[in-house]
């Protein structure tokens, strides 16, 4: 028997791979006997467990150099559903073993050389993902270990059970009932910790009560369920969405004596230099606004765009101080109107002989100051003031809704009629494809945006539930139509298209 070929390049690799694939494909298995059959069987499972190795080790290198921003893509997930003809389930799978195996390299290893098939692989890296890195490499050995050596699949599920259980008895945890403390269910020990960053982002760490575990799981399967074949979403983010979901509810359900029930809000800051000179504003204020942004409680960009939706709108018009100029403006009317340069007996001859007064001391300036501020503020503010004029005619709805004082808007929002309408209507998340998530944890969305002329009215509203409208719409950039038969149709940014099959037939639940 000739020495196999050894490949000198991928590509040299992928047509013996491809001619070899063929080979098996073509051949007549009936003219061979049941040994030589399972044996292929035996050398095809290898070759499948390499096969998925291999590809998570590419799959790893072409997201860490972005190989998918070229084609316009936003993930490795996306680039392969496009560009290699997968099923959204075909890439999450091959995405879902590229991370598995990055963090079990032993099995990944095992399964590159065929040492161990891909559903055992599975079960393995399975086992031992609550264990820490250290003792999750080990437990990994000991269970490659062990079924190099025979041991079925029953017994090695055991033994891995048993290695992750000796680790919690060293290392008792809060809540197991196993510490010196005698805080036997973990209350005592229960903490939440919510940390922000400049961007307003959060991180939360933290040890749960039992009950308090339950209840959030109760919160993850019942809201942070896949959605379908579009749900592209990590188990992570699917619990991270369920948890924000739930806690929207909470607030708007009115069970938080702060909130009062109150719907969102959504506030767009406006400088007022930026009116009076120019739409655009300018760098030094484009700096501020971002500042301000940044501070917790803030959000701008795709993430305002999303909130602005189906929430209220207030229009606040902002400017500040300038003391330099107040004490130049001051100056002007003292030089050219003050008490400097009158005439305290009344003389329009020019021949006065009178002592001219003195001049005004601190105090007499800062009252002046004073009054000719509140002057500027009246010519600026209120309804009929230039703040107001300039932002009813230089912006565009909802940003041009009357004003309060001081020039503190608020657009009209989703009146209740309409919004019971499009409930009654779509009945639940109205997604293309099938989203059967309720009223109660949807928002109304605006087909056409308001910010691009959208009005508010049944036929531009839909009713989508928090992934499908913040995720697939303002984030993703899916975009929804409704068609004349009461069907929608939604439209990703690479073309691909989700019809729903027709329009509901049933009452609202």
């Amino acid at each position: 028997m000739q020495p196999a070929r050894v490949p000198v390049s991928p590509a040299d690799a992928m047509a013996m791979l491809h001619a070899a694939l063929g080979h098996l494909s073509a051949a007549d298995w009936t003219l061979l006997g049941s040994q030589a059959q399972g044996e292929v069987l035996a050398g095809l499972q290898g070759a499948q467990a390499g096969l998925t190795a291999a590809q998570a080790q590419v799959l790893a290198a072409f997201t860490a150099a972005g190989g998918y921003e070229p084609d316009g893509h936003g993930s490795a997930m996306q680039w392969m559903i496009h560009r290699t003809r997968i099923t959204r389930g075909a890439a999450r799978g091959a995405v879902g073993w590229e991370r598995r195996l990055r963090r079990h390299v032993r099995v990944g290893a095992a399964m590159a050389a065929g040492a161990i098939s891909e559903s055992w692989g599975k079960d393995i890296a399975t086992w031992t993902d609550p264990l820490p890195d250290p003792e999750r490499d080990e437990a990994d050995r000991i269970l490659l270990e062990a079924a190099a050596g025979g041991l079925p699949s029953d017994e090695l599920a055991l033994l891995a059970r048993t290695i992750e259980e000796t680790w919690k008895a060293r290392h008792p945890g809060p809540d197991d009932g196993n510490g010196d403390s005698g805080d036997e269910d973990g209350f005592e020990d229960r903490r939440l910790w919510l940390g922000t960053t400049f961007g307003g982002a959060g991180a939360v760490k933290g040890d749960l009560t039992a009950q308090c575990a339950a209840a959030l799981q109760a919160i993850f399967d019942s809201l942070g369920k896949h959605l379908g074949p579009d749900d592209t979403r990590t188990v992570e983010q699917r619990q991270h969405d369920a948890l924000a979901d739930a806690l929207a509810r909470l607030i708007k359900a009115g069970l938080l004596p702060e909130s009062a029930g109150q719907a969102t809000l959504a506030q767009v800051l406006i400088p007022l230099s930026a009116l009076r000179r120019d739409p655009r504003a300018s760098e030094a204020e484009q700096a501020w606004i971002a500042a301000q942004a940044g501070q917790p409680g803030w959000i701008n960009g795709t993430g305002a765009g999303a909130a602005s939706c189906d929430a209220r709108i207030a229009t606040v018009v902002t400017g500040a101080v300038d003391w330099q100029a107040a004490d130049a403006m001051t100056e002007v009317w003292i030089n050219a109107h003050g008490l400097d340069r009158g005439k305290p007996c009344g003389c329009t001859c020019g021949g006065c002989t009178c002592a001219p007064p003195a001049p005004m001391d601190a105090e007499a300036t800062a009252r002046l100051r004073g009054t000719l501020l509140a002057m500027a503020a009246d010519a600026m503010s209120g309804p009929g003031g230039l703040a107001s004029y300039l932002r009813t005619r230089l912006l565009e709805a909802p940003y041009a809704a009357k004003s309060l004082p001081l020039d503190v808007s608020y657009s009209k929002d989703i009146p209740d009629h309409i919004r019971r309408a499009v409930i009654l209507r779509d009945r639940h998340c109205a997604w293309p494809g099938g989203c059967h998530r309720p009223p109660g944890g949807c928002q109304v969305h605006h087909l056409i945006p308001r910010s691009k002329g959208g009005r508010t009215r049944l036929d531009n509203l839909g009713l989508f539930c928090d992934y499908h409208h913040l995720v697939c719409i303002h984030r993703e950039g899916w975009t929804v139509a409704l068609r004349p038969d009461g069907t929608f149709e939604a439209i990703s940014p690479h073309g691909e298209v989700l019809r729903s099959h027709g329009p509901p037939t049933a009452r609202a639940g």
